[in-house]
């Protein structure tokens, strides 16, 4: 008699995770279907409007000076060569580094 019960109370807590995991389930499909529903909401925008917005928009950056754009490149530039001549130096020292290495084998 107390296996049936044991066995019953597994059923039972077996059924209870069933429903559970059921809900579970159904809970995301009902969030899923909300988060479709929402965006079938939102309405269409056309591609003058979008243009238009878009042109607003650029008429209010600030744009740079052709002064600025001058010496903002420079910086740039400059920095390029630098880390360019810094990796080129490291490989060089690498390169006779390892050659020692292989050389005094």
């Amino acid at each position: 008699m107390a296996k049936d019960n044991n066995k019953n109370e597994a059923e039972k807590t077996e059924k209870l995770d069933k429903t559970d995991k059921d809900k579970e389930k159904e809970k995301k499909q009902n969030e899923k279907n909300a988060k479709l529903a929402e965006l079938a909401k939102k309405p269409k925008r056309s591609p003058l409007k979008w243009f238009k917005e878009a042109r607003a928009e650029f008429k209010k950056v600030t744009w740079p000076t052709p002064k600025q754009v001058v010496k903002n490149t420079s910086v740039v530039l400059t920095m390029l060569a630098i880390a360019g001549i810094s990796v080129w130096g490291l490989d060089k020292l690498l390169d006779f580094l390892f050659g020692l290495i292989i050389k005094s084998r």
